[in-house]
């Protein structure tokens, strides 16, 4: 066979579409199909010249260079033979010549790195897959493994599978951009692992539509989320929190150092509850329902503007009818509405600020969908799924990194 330039780059050899003419003459040969693809004139490959490709799968670099001092004083010496699986090719010998540097005396091989990695077999095309497929959605092991035997015809074994996606001793998953807003949102999200309960804990950062860090853990004390909130947030900036209205995010806001936003949605369903429950019950007449009703609504409507004038004015027409105002809205507007203005209208005053935690949630339901909550068996397992998504959704809806505040 005379020489052939063949490239090493994943995208020309372990990609390469076979044709149904390729199997006329039955099973396809590697190194006929290769040297054919390669040697089209009218739609040449992107071909990297360091390698050539000589009979029988034998490869040797064209100007092989020391990889320790650089020096191209080498010389050639026997071949080393692995057996690499390329993906649809299935199983292969393939030689790789061996060099010796005169300089530094170093030895080296020829490199076949970006298609199979140093010490493995199986192609980088089986990582490649089993990443893209677990951006997309949920997959257990199992059902991976017959999704590689659908593609390739064959699988590695389980244990391979969870190597390759990295589930090992991790407690938290961190977004790998380097800007951040300074915003954010918090919230947890319950989930279940082997059957038992834990919670998912994350902080999003809604001016650049991106998750920031997230984190399983075995209870939301205050101890806990203090702690990876302040992990979350180390070497960030920090102006300011959207949180729903627990009582322990007040303490570690201020402790953090960091302006306290109280969800206005959360604040519409606390309240929301209690109206229901009246407007459910036989003890109140008609007449005080709808009194209920139109409160409710002069309530939502102090914060259902950008203008803090403007919500101050409705809070204190609000306050002028107060004896009026039926006793289940009168509890939330002496103990919530006025001791936490402030937190409730921060967005007022800055317009960055998020003025509910949809966002966050928004990032739980499209990455952790109620149908596979109960399917998780390990923390790792679910971390190692959830950074995936994590990459995934920052690459496809993340907005401009370089610029935030744009």
């Amino acid at each position: 066979m005379p020489k052939t330039v063949l490239s090493a780059l994943k995208s020309c050899i372990d990609f390469i579409q076979l044709k149904l003419s390729d199997f006329l003459g039955g099973q396809p040969k590697i190194e006929v199909i290769l040297t054919e693809r390669f040697l089209q004139e009218d739609k040449p490959y992107n071909v990297n010249k360091r390698l050539i490709l000589l009979a029988n799968n034998h490869f040797e670099l064209v100007n092989p260079v020391c990889p320790r001092c650089g020096s191209d004083r080498v010389t050639k010496q026997d071949y080393r033979r692995r057996h690499p699986i390329l993906g649809e090719f299935g199983a292969q010998t393939v030689y790789l010549k061996r060099y010796r540097c005169k300089r530094c005396r170093k030895k080296f091989v020829t490199p076949l790195d970006s298609v199979v990695e140093r010490n493995r077999r199986y192609a980088s095309v089986f990582k490649a897959k089993v990443d893209g497929l677990t951006k997309t959605g949920y997959r257990p092991l199992r059902k991976l493994k017959e999704d590689l035997t659908t593609f390739f015809g064959l699988a590695p074994s389980h244990q391979t599978i969870k190597n390759w996606l990295g589930i090992g001793d991790i407690k938290r998953i961190e977004n790998q951009i380097s800007n951040y807003s300074g915003y954010y949102c918090y919230d947890e999200q319950y989930v279940k692992i082997d059957g038992e309960r834990a919670y998912r804990l994350a902080v999003f950062d809604p001016v650049l539509n991106v998750p920031v860090s997230e984190e399983i853990a075995a209870n939301i004390e205050y101890n806990t989320i203090h702690g990876f909130l302040k992990e979350a947030f180390r070497n960030k900036p920090l102006f300011a929190v959207t949180t729903d209205h627990r009582r322990e995010y007040k303490g570690i806001m201020a402790d953090l150092g960091a302006k306290h936003q109280l969800c206005i949605f959360h604040l519409f369903k606390m309240i929301g509850v209690d109206v229901y429950a009246v407007l459910k019950s036989n003890r109140a007449s008609y007449r005080d329902k709808i009194k209920l009703c139109l409160y409710f609504t002069e309530i939502k409507n102090v914060f259902r503007t950008y203008d803090l004038r403007g919500a101050q004015e409705r809070l204190e027409r609000l306050l002028d009818e107060y004896d009026d105002i039926p006793v289940v809205l009168r509890r939330y507007i002496r103990k919530k509405l006025l001791p936490d203005f402030e937190r409730l209208t921060l967005f007022m005053r800055d317009g960055l600020v998020s003025r509910t935690t949809n966002p966050v949630e928004n990032y739980y339901r499209q990455t952790d969908p109620e149908q596979i909550k109960d399917k998780y068996k390990t923390a790792q397992g679910i971390l190692s799924y959830l950074a995936r998504k994590m990459d995934y959704w920052t690459a496809k809806l993340g907005r401009d990194l370089q610029h935030p505040t744009s």
